[in-house]
């Protein structure tokens, strides 16, 4: 039993040895690949991992979700500010190319998931959170109220106006429909 732990040992070294040749190798290779050739890997790369992906159980599903999640975390707390500010242009510049590439529907679907995370993060948040929501999004209305021509907020008022004339509007017919039905 000790002598086919110890293989069972030695085999997971030399694979790992094996993997960790095959990154140097692979990283070598790609300090000397064109921009084209980065693209055309990059696309295999994502072919491959979305047949993975497709193979996996619920389970594997998860536990990668997971591990992509520590993965992603561990990277960022190494990361300096500059590093951090790509990626995050790099993730808005993704956001967009995708966001370019939606149908009418998906797009739809996309602003109704993000409405629905936005309603879940506002209800889990705290009182103090809340009100620190609550005085940036005024301060923001502030600010763009300031920087606004005089025709943009005329507009503004007359909307605001015709909004509020509607809902007294819809408030005397409900009076009036409570009197028709007595």
């Amino acid at each position: 039993m000790r002598k086919r732990q110890l293989r069972e040992k030695q085999a997971e070294e030399q694979k790992s040895h094996i993997r960790e040749l095959d990154r140097m190798y692979r990283a070598d290779r790609r300090e000397n690949e064109t921009a084209e050739e980065t693209e055309h890997r990059r696309s295999e790369d994502r072919l491959r991992t979305i047949a993975r992906r497709n193979n996996m159980s619920a389970e594997e599903t998860q536990q990668r979700h997971s591990d992509d999640r520590l993965r992603a975390s561990a990277r960022r707390n190494s990361m300096t500010t500059e590093e951090t500010e790509e990626r995050r242009s790099e993730d808005r510049l993704q956001t967009i190319v995708r966001r370019n590439n939606m149908t009418a529907e998906e797009t739809e679907q996309r602003r109704s998931d993000d409405q629905l995370r936005a309603i879940s993060r506002r209800n889990n948040e705290s009182f103090k959170v809340r009100n620190q929501r609550q005085a940036s999004d005024r301060l923001r209305t502030l600010n763009s109220r300031a920087t606004e021509s005089n025709e943009q907020r005329q507009r503004r008022i007359h909307c605001n106006a015709l909004g509020n004339q509607n809902q007294i509007g819809f408030d005397e017919l409900s009076v009036l429909d409570v009197i028709d039905s007595s």
